[in-house]
């Protein structure tokens, strides 16, 4: 029994041979004490080897979503963990501040910020601007707009270790180097909150001692991107470099100039979005400039919906890119096998809405729930004024809501949704059997599309084109 075992615990073994009270060819009795001591030892004479699952490759090809894992930080050869791969795609996926590839964008930056930015070209713009933004304390406080304008017009300065740094009218970040506070606040957020060095590192603000010894390196941000008030003195953000610096400088004036022309570009294109819907078109501009100040940009991936049919709309619309379909349920009576027809109730297709078009009017201003499903046929970027906002205007331009806008879609009779549906249908089956008998007629023939020597890459493409519009299809009567 013991020869078909790879490995055995030979002192096991003679310990479980040496067992007083066993049965043997002298002794036809085992007693209860020797019976015991031999079960607890037989599993004990063989020798378990544990078993190691394969861990998952250091090297993976680049896709998707594969990343490339830092120094240090691949597990050992035989670890099966799948966590521990998780938190490495999840730290793969942002960098940390300090990390080498964190400082290697920083280094490659400081040789572009070398040059004036006059002399820049567009590829190295953009780098600036891709840096600026994984950088927390400058991406945190400036929109993607504003941050794309400054990204042309930062400059670098260098500071020689031991100098005292003035941050009242500027805003640094730290590319290379170190630096300590010498006042009690370093840093002044455009909320108009001041940050102290003793909050940031987690102490105690009744402790300002420990100012002096807080150190601040890589990727770290000082100073202030609007002016201080005139009645502050200047020495309210100070800096001593702890070594030779590099840093990245935004000046304040720089900032709030491009903060104003940022702001009347976004109020332009609020005023121009409501102005060319067909509703607007001859509304009086004192009354669009009203609007468009409630009027907030948001994005909406496809197939989301924006509004549900029987519902009061959340906001009234503006498609800014992208198009909307509108849906409206009707019943109809569904082929089921054996020949069983079913009554189901379907979305049908009435229209589109496209960029220029407004929606939610009506629902928003009568209370009136809508008498269609709008969904997001495409990614759409949408102009939208909550209800409450609506209601909150003057009477005066309610009033001139219910003139001039009217409900979209209410052409659309119940006996159009029937014959659409009708039709719909009608060529879908018709489709279907032609696939029949076309396919039936080459199978005759020994042909078989797409299998084989009859693989063509045209055909392939084609039957891809046709699959995609079957689903789009399928999809609008779900």
């Amino acid at each position: 029994m013991l020869t078909g075992l790879k490995k055995v615990n030979y002192d096991q073994l003679d310990v479980l041979l040496s067992i007083k009270g066993l049965q043997r060819w002298d002794n036809p009795y085992t007693t209860e004490d020797a019976h015991r001591k031999f079960l607890e030892t037989y599993p004990k004479i063989f020798i378990k080897e544990k078993a190691i699952l394969p861990g998952i490759p250091e090297k993976r090809t680049k896709g998707v979503h594969s990343c490339e894992f830092g120094k240090g930080t691949v597990p050992s050869k035989g670890s099966h963990n799948i966590s521990i791969y998780l938190d490495l795609i999840k730290k793969c996926q942002k960098l940390r501040s300090g990390s080498p590839e964190f400082v290697e964008k920083l280094n490659i930056l400081i040789k572009i910020l070398r040059k004036i930015p006059i002399r820049r070209s567009s590829e190295e713009h953009e780098i600036v601007h891709k840096t600026m933004k994984i950088i927390t304390g400058i991406s945190d406080q400036l929109s993607d707009a504003e941050l794309k304008q400054l990204s042309k017009i930062v400059t670098r300065e260098y500071w020689l270790k031991g100098s005292t740094v003035d941050a009242s009218q500027e805003f640094y970040t730290v590319l290379r180097g170190s630096f300590r506070p010498l006042t009690k606040y370093y840093k002044r957020t455009i909320a108009g909150d001041f940050v102290s060095a003793t909050a940031e590192s987690g102490g105690s603000a009744k402790e300002p001692q420990s100012t002096s010894q807080t150190l601040f390196g890589i990727g770290s941000c000082f100073g202030t991107l609007e002016p201080l008030p005139p009645k502050m003195h200047h020495n309210v953000l100070t800096i001593v470099t702890e070594e030779n610096c590099d840093f990245l400088k935004i000046s304040s004036t720089d900032y709030l100039r491009v903060k104003e022309e940022v702001a009347k570009r976004e109020k332009l294109a609020k005023e121009e979005l409501i102005h060319a819907c067909p509703s607007y078109r001859h509304w009086p501009m004192v009354f669009i400039f009203q609007l468009a100040a409630q009027l907030k940009w948001r994005k909406f991936p496809a197939d989301h919906v924006l509004m549900k049919a029987g519902e009061l709309s959340e906001y009234v619309g503006f498609i800014k890119s992208g198009s909307c379909n509108a849906y409206r349920i009707i019943p109809a009576l569904v082929k089921r096998p054996l020949g069983k027809m079913m009554k189901q109730m379907k979305q049908v297709l009435i229209g589109q809405l496209h960029p220029k078009d407004s929606f939610g009017e009506v629902s928003v201003l009568c209370q009136t729930p809508s008498t269609y499903t709008l969904k997001a046929g495409t990614p759409v970027e949408l102009g939208i004024i909550d209800a409450a906002d609506i209601h909150g205007l003057a009477p005066e331009i309610q009033l001139l809501f219910e003139q001039t806008v009217r409900p979209s879609f209410e052409n659309v009779t119940f006996d159009d949704l029937k014959f659409k549906y009708i039709r719909k249908e009608t060529e879908k089956e018709w489709e279907h059997t032609k696939d029949i008998i076309l396919k039936d007629a080459l199978f005759y023939k020994g042909i078989c599309p797409g299998v084989g020597k009859w693989i063509h890459k045209h055909l392939v493409s084609n039957w891809g084109e046709k699959k995609n519009q079957e689903n789009a299809h399928v999809s609008t009567y779900r």
